[in-house]
């Protein structure tokens, strides 16, 4: 069996090669991906703004997290729009980013932010440095209720339980580089219920079991900058390990329950590609299915560079936001993981960093564009896909109908090239 990730009793590192599925992207069909686009919005709020988290709220209008940056000023940045995309209010709390956002039923919503020591648009060196965390409820008109502060941590991904309770991941930083991940869970009112911290490590999503436990994806460390390895754990209710599986030479992202049940994982695949030279890797967009014991299902390497958001699409699979070379792009893959649409917008440097269902079975991304030459907050929504039937093709996508390359930038190369040793 060519299976890359498997159970083990915690800490064994998974050993082995997988033959990749072919790419596959969609052929000519009646309708692509890029004619179903219904608007699209930039938003400037600062010298650089980026929405890093997205979500429909219940008057089917959307909520968007990330930061307008604003040089020896708080940039943490939450808008609000109408269902077409227009701008309702918006609002800067107290840190320097939002990584993730829920709303709640009154129209509020429980935002997870960061704050960094020094300017965080200066970082350089993600795996060593430090900061703290805020966990805000909001009311509907984005106006903080309460907060609570997490020192020396940097959250990653937040879900609000059937319950009431609020669970929250991420990582601790440590002194001299490196980091721990963390699960905490707080109530409706923000008080701590628990934490666990999980030795080595950043936890970067989560994904709420259906046995009211957690499944936790991340990476060996906090920089993204360079080769990693990987990892996704299982939790009980309380935080305690169930299962931990590693995999080897990805960096797992994101990971979301699956709409047929299992967890769907994304990132990158790093591959050494000795051709050019000792140091150089060749990294490619992934995508993978594990089940609820945490074994491989399947794996793809899809278009692109990386995945950095998943949702699912119930009747057609999921939607994948992430970016090919330095252009931001969205691809949709059905229950096996086999692509069946998908946009690069080539014209403009940018990048997808979030993606959420909504409720007429469309799609809604955001992230940022350089589309107007200098960098946007930026949103797209989609309206409902019409099948999940793969199609083949040939290799090239931009010779492919159906796989739409917006604008007449200069085509990206599927393999990109990243030179640097492993640590």
């Amino acid at each position: 069996m060519n299976a890359l990730l498997r159970k083990s009793d915690c800490h064994t590192r998974v050993l082995g090669t997988l033959m990749l599925a072919a790419l596959l992207v969609s052929s000519a069909g009646a309708v692509s991906l890029g004619d179903l686009e219904e608007w699209n919005t930039t938003f400037n709020k600062g010298v650089y703004t980026d929405l890093f988290a997205v979500a429909q709220t219940g008057d089917e209008g959307f909520l968007f997290g990330g930061f307008g940056y604003s040089a020896d000023a708080d940039s943490a940045l939450l808008v609000r729009t109408d269902p077409r995309g227009e701008e309702l209010w918006s609002t800067i709390l107290e840190g320097d980013s939002i990584a993730a956002l829920a709303p709640l039923e009154d129209g509020g919503a429980v935002v997870g932010l960061y704050t960094v020591d020094g300017d965080f648009l200066a970082k350089s060196d993600w795996n060593n440095t430090s900061g703290s965390s805020t966990i805000v409820r909001t009311d509907a008109s984005g106006a903080p209720q309460w907060s609570a502060v997490l020192e020396e941590s940097r959250v990653a991904d937040l879900a609000v339980l059937p319950s009431g309770d609020i669970a929250v991941t991420g990582w601790l930083w440590k002194q001299g580089g490196g980091a721990d991940s963390f699960l905490s869970l707080y109530d409706h009112s923000g008080e701590e219920q628990w934490t666990r911290t999980y030795v080595g490590g950043a936890a970067r999503s989560l994904a709420l079991s259906p046995e009211d436990g957690f499944v936790l994806g991340g990476t060996e460390r906090p920089g993204e900058q360079e080769p990693t390895d990987s990892w996704v754990m299982k939790t009980d209710g309380s935080g305690e390990k169930i299962w931990f599986s590693e995999l080897f030479n990805r960096s797992c992202l994101v990971c979301r329950q699956g709409v047929e049940g299992g967890y769907i994982l994304g990132g990158s695949l790093y591959e050494p590609s000795p051709e050019y030279g000792e140091d150089a890797y060749a990294t490619n967009a992934w995508v993978a299915k594990i089940d609820e014991d945490g074994s491989m299902v399947w794996e793809r390497q899809v278009p692109g560079m990386e995945i950095t958001a998943i949702a699912g699409l119930p009747g057609t699979g999921y939607a994948l936001a992430g970016r090919w070379g330095d252009s931001p792009q969205l691809q949709i893959i059905n229950e096996e993981g086999e692509v069946v649409d998908g946009e690069v917008w080539n014209a403009w440097k940018g990048r997808l960093s979030a993606v959420a269902a909504t409720a007429d079975g469309g799609v809604v991304a955001s992230g940022w564009s350089g589309m107007s030459g200098r960098a946007e907050g930026w949103t797209v929504k989609f309206a409902a896909l019409p099948s999940s039937d793969p199609q083949t093709s040939p290799t090239s996508p931009a010779q492919t109908p159906g796989f739409v390359w917006t604008g007449a930038g200069a085509a990206v190369a599927v393999l990109v090239l990243v030179r640097g040793r492993r640590p």
